[in-house]
């Protein structure tokens, strides 16, 4: 039996895939980005994203130096059940950043967090959360329906629905952070989306040695409906600023199902939803895990058994040579018993017993 857990070592071989990751994440003209790196359930995702995590993490000036790059992980289905998704993942970012941030941008932080923590109020937030919903998905719900749809009709329709929800926004501004704004503090309260994200990025563009902040949200394929539309919200609305990148890790058609089921009311004639849509604007980048072939599911199934019947040093060598392998473009198994005798010579029997045939 093995553990359900992701895992830093690449046992599958997708390092090519998390190459294609790695140099979008590291390319500055690119930023900011939204990636989806699309699976089936158990196709290695949250694997991909962990050594993704930790090739970005090397990145370094020196030994003593922390990397160039903030990563920050993150669940929403670990809060769905408690805490306002929005509030729960600008609130880990705000955490993680403010690792990075010195004298004035401490400041800052806590400015962003304070409004951050405002957003989950009674009433008050759901009104927000309602209109901020209109403000993003109205053009992209428009353009679903419509694909051949006027540019400029489009973007009169964008400037009508956030000249409409500015408004909306100003009826639900808090009267305490009303106040505030217009009281003696000598920094200007937040109190709108546009603001945070200015705020937001000239915190990030101004942290010394970092090139960005990257962001890995993991299980959104397990959330509800809500939540899934909330999550890219949050990204969308608060926290896509320069030297930032997401990348999303999901079921595709799970994801597409979920944001359908949001908007029902948006269905086209033929009853197809918007999901496929939806999804297609907010990423910038998609990265699909392709299903593994019969020759490499029998290559993963022996390396694991391998992991655990040889020592650290002939099981390095086994994966060393597994890579070259699958460099040379072989179809057919990687590694297997009969290789594992070419390369280490005497075999211990019980690898032997478990692994499948040559």
């Amino acid at each position: 039996m093995w553990a359900d857990n992701e895992t830093e070592m690449d046992l599958l071989g997708f390092d090519f895939l998390v190459d294609t990751l790695f140099v979008a994440l590291t390319e500055p003209r690119l930023l900011p980005l939204t990636a989806g790196l699309l699976g089936d359930w158990g196709s290695g995702k949250s694997s991909l994203m962990r050594i993704t995590r930790q090739e970005l993490l090397k990145i370094r000036d020196d030994e003593e130096s922390p990397s160039r790059y903030v990563c920050v992980g993150f669940s929403p289905w670990q809060y769905e059940d408690y805490d306002d998704i929005k509030v729960a993942l600008m609130t880990t970012v705000l955490d993680a950043v403010g690792t990075r941030a010195v004298g004035d941008q401490q400041e800052q932080v806590s400015r962003l967090r304070r409004f951050a923590q405002g957003l989950g109020r009674w009433g008050r937030r759901g009104g927000r959360v309602a209109v901020a919903d209109a403000q993003t998905a109205a053009p992209f719900v428009m353009q679903a329906m419509d694909p051949s749809i006027d540019p400029q009709v489009l973007d009169m329709s964008k400037a009508v629905v956030n000249a409409a929800a500015g408004e909306a926004n100003k009826l639900l501004e808090d009267p305490k952070t009303k106040q505030a704004a217009s009281g003696n503090d000598t920094a200007e309260a937040i109190i709108d989306a546009g603001r945070f994200r200015a705020e937001f990025a000239k915190v990030v563009t101004t942290l010394e040695d970092v090139d960005a902040v990257v962001v890995f949200i993991d299980d959104l394929d397990r959330c509800l409906p809500e939540t899934v539309v909330d999550t890219f919200e949050a990204i969308r609305l608060f926290l896509n600023t320069p030297k930032t990148a997401y990348v999303l890790a999901a079921a595709q058609a799970v994801v597409e199902s979920a944001i359908d089921s949001r908007y029902p009311q948006l269905r086209r004639p033929d009853g197809a939803g918007i999901g496929a849509d939806y999804l297609e604007k907010m990423l910038q980048l998609k990265v699909a895990i392709p299903p593994l072939s019969a020759p490499e599911a029998d290559t993963y199934v022996n390396l694991l058994l391998a992991e655990l019947r040889l020592d650290d040093e002939q099981f390095a060598k086994v994966l060393d040579e597994t890579r070259r392998r699958r460099e040379a473009g072989n179809l057919q198994v990687a590694f297997n018993v009969g290789v594992a005798g070419a390369i280490l010579g005497d075999v211990p029997a019980d690898l032997r017993r478990s692994s499948t045939p040559c």
